[in-house]
């Protein structure tokens, strides 16, 4: 099927996959609609590393508490170990943020002018996949995906369409690859944070130094009733169920934080599998990015809110649209 003509001479901030779609290609929506549905997948990608990192800070925050009010040690060894793992996850927000951004600014491949933002986003994300060596159980993704990006910005600057299509589609992969290998690394994060703020809870409950009220707002606040500021000797008595509260809180959000990871893991492996459909001049049925990314962002939105009390802006997975069957996805 030849290209519509008029599609190749799309705005360079459009289809973040132009390249993919000029090596074999379909239809300009499958072009267009990959483009959205990759960027929107990387960047959620980045909030979800930023939420493993404010996770990192708040731990960070947590053992100083514990030093102060317990005399529980952390050393300054521990201290470097923690603003590293910080660090590692800046980098990695980054990178999923650059990809992003490279998958916004493909632009036009053809014509006598160089692609210049396409090749610098792609020289960017080259560059902050340098940045990831320091987690040696990944290297290999990391090759992976270093060789790809690199083959993709070269591909790009020479104005070779086929080949820009391909190292798209191995970059997808070698992302998604990067995320399932570095998920052992992380999962302890989530898991650790929770289990040191719920017993630093318990501790302070126990010390009565808390306001367990809010546990009585269950039968209250149907009948349009408020807890008294004065409570007496109540507040002792309401302990047990603040912390059964507690407990119970604890485990929804080890559970929200491991469903939000496999979503995301879903949502790298589906897109992959998209880009390669588009790339081997098939037809993309989805005009929508992964709807697991909604339970992504749900949980980064819950992280945020937790740590600073605000929602951040997330990114959106797109209105339904409907395919060239008229099926609505």
């Amino acid at each position: 099927m030849k290209c519509n003509s008029g599609w190749l001479r799309m705005s360079a901030r459009s289809a973040a996959l132009t390249a993919m779609v000029l090596a074999g290609c379909t239809t300009s929506g499958d072009a267009t609609a990959a483009a959205a549905q990759m960027a929107t997948t990387a960047q959620t990608l980045s909030s979800y590393y930023k939420a493993l990192q404010t996770t990192f800070e708040e731990t960070d925050e947590l053992y100083q508490l514990n030093e102060q009010l317990y005399a529980k040690p952390y050393t300054a060894e521990n201290r470097q170990q923690m603003k590293s793992n910080e660090a590692e996850l800046a980098t990695r927000v980054k990178l999923a943020s650059d990809v992003s951004a490279l998958s916004q600014s493909f632009g036009q491949l053809t014509g006598s002018a160089a692609p210049a933002d396409a090749a610098s986003a792609a020289s960017q994300v080259e560059s902050d996949v340098d940045k990831l060596t320091s987690v040696k159980a990944s290297a290999t993704e990391q090759n992976a995906l270093k060789a790809a990006v690199q083959a993709l910005g070269s591909a790009i600057r020479q104005h070779k369409e086929r080949e820009a299509a391909k190292a798209m589609e191995s970059a997808a992969q070698s992302l998604s690859d990067l995320f399932a290998k570095e998920t052992d690394v992380w999962n302890s994060t989530e898991e650790v944070y929770s289990q040191i703020a719920a017993n630093l809870a318990g501790n302070l409950v126990d010390a009565n130094v808390t306001d367990n009220s809010a546990v009585l707002d269950v039968a209250l606040t149907p009948f349009g009733l408020v807890r008294s500021s004065s409570l007496g000797d109540i507040n002792a008595k309401l302990a047990p169920v603040a912390k059964m509260q507690i407990t119970t809180k604890q485990a929804a959000m080890d559970a929200s934080y491991a469903s939000a990871t496999n979503s995301m893991a879903n949502a790298l492996k589906e897109m992959a599998q998209r880009i390669q459909t588009v790339a081997n001049d098939k037809a993309m049925t989805f005009r929508t990015a992964p709807l697991t990314l909604t339970n992504v962002q749900q949980w980064t939105t819950q992280v945020t809110t937790l740590a600073t009390g605000t929602a951040p802006p997330s990114a959106t997975t797109g209105a339904s649209t409907k395919t060239s069957s008229g099926k609505e996805q």
